[in-house]
């Protein structure tokens, strides 16, 4: 039967929020190590403690979070495609697919932002204002890349160092759909944490990678026509 007006409105919309809380759940599972550090990092209440649960993190990111990122990011990339999607199986063929350059990924960007966390904390330490905000811009910016790396991944089949570089050439020529990305995205966690806070293990990250695939689909797809 062909849905059609209100109804059928109800029912795309249903169905993309239902795939949007399946590979959103699926995405916390092969999160558990860093989702259980990550629980324990907001109940800290010393700066030592903070300090190691945020290394443990950061050394465990390449293995853990980037790879079940980068697979989010891929069947989130076949909904807005509309192809058929079964989310648990297509999840682990890409996590399984990408899993070695998703790590190489990640330790890129793990080693970036331990550099950065170190920098930013030891400035807080000592007052320095001008430089925490700095930093708090840097981190911004490198937000925005991040999840425009992983929105690339399928669709540069490039060595790292290239596809590092193609997305930072993307990003900067598009600077507001970049910022309107980091923008949206800021807002919609903190939106989620003070008035949805049930919501976060159903939608955070897959919100977050239809938002980010919307953009880089919309540059690339610009830059496709220049060429």
């Amino acid at each position: 039967m062909q849905n059609s007006g209100v109804l059928g409105g109800f029912y795309v919309l249903a169905d993309w929020i239902y795939r949007f809380c399946i590979g959103n759940l699926i995405w916390l599972v092969f999160n558990i190590p860093i989702v259980f550090l990550l629980l324990n990092l907001l109940l800290a209440e010393t700066m030592g403690v903070i300090f190691v649960l945020t290394g443990m993190i950061l050394l465990l990111s390449p293995f853990i979070f980037y790879p079940a990122t980068v697979a989010l990011f891929s069947i989130v990339d076949k909904f807005i495609k509309k192809e058929d999607v079964r989310v648990i199986h297509d999840f682990c063929i890409s996590y399984k697919k990408n899993y070695r350059r998703s790590m190489k990924i990640g330790a890129v960007f793990a080693a970036f932002w331990a550099v950065l966390l170190i920098d930013f904390f030891y400035l807080v330490q000592v007052g320095n204002t001008a430089f925490v905000y700095f930093f708090i811009v840097i981190g911004f910016f490198a937000f925005i890349y991040n999840l425009l790396v992983c929105s690339s991944v399928n669709y540069f089949d490039l060595p790292i160092k290239k596809l590092f570089r193609n997305v930072a050439i993307l990003m900067f020529g598009h600077p507001i759909l970049s910022m309107s990305l980091g923008l949206i995205s800021v807002v919609f966690l903190y939106g989620l944490t003070q008035w949805a806070t049930i919501l976060l293990p159903f939608l955070t990250g897959s919100v977050i990678a239809f938002l980010s695939l919307l953009v880089f689909i919309k540059i690339y797809l610009v830059e496709k026509q220049k060429h």
